[in-house]
């Protein structure tokens, strides 16, 4: 599939899954973590390379500026489902794309005890709790092991976040 024109969306990875390579435009986020961009609709089926950005005529900032207001313009979708102590989150498929979305994370400041923690063990999983709730600190750390324990494609990280002055840190 050649990308002409399209709408983009980031989707966070793990540089270490065999199916990105340095031909994808990756970019940072943190720890063993970093920021692709998907084409589509369908989201998550194919990622932006450099020679699509190329091909396009279109800079590394334009994308990334393109990919967070489509981001930001979809949040009305997300869903919250399950009961406290843990939440899990629902995004057609690519929940890991809402840890980039600040607007989400700062409607929910104070909607659980303590500081917001999540889990985000593969592309299609994010668990939420709060800080002060031992019980959901606990259920979101056995999601997130049974996730990894399961294996699978685009695993993501082990250790849960925590939200702390409008950025993501390891818990």
């Amino acid at each position: 599939m050649q990308v002409t024109s399209a709408t983009f969306l980031p989707i966070l990875v793990s540089p270490s899954d065999r199916a990105y390579s340095e031909r994808n435009v990756l970019d940072e986020y943190f720890d063993d973590l970093a920021v692709a961009y998907s084409v589509g609709p369908p989201y998550g089926e194919r990622l932006i390379t450099w020679a699509d950005l190329e091909r396009i005529d279109l800079s590394r900032r334009d994308l990334r500026r393109r990919a967070a207001n489509n981001l930001d313009s979809m949040l009305d979708t997300v869903r919250i489902h399950g009961q406290p102590p843990a939440l899990m989150l629902s995004f057609q498929g690519l929940e890991s794309s809402l840890v980039l979305a600040d607007p989400f994370w700062d409607s929910l400041e104070g909607s659980v005890p303590g500081e917001l923690v999540i889990g985000v063990p593969a592309r299609d999983v994010v668990i939420m709790t709060g800080s002060a709730s031992q019980a959901g600190i606990a259920k979101a750390r056995r999601a997130v092991d049974r996730v990894f324990f399961a294996g699978g494609p685009h695993l993501l990280v082990q250790e849960l976040l925590v939200r702390r002055r409008g950025d993501w840190e390891v818990y």
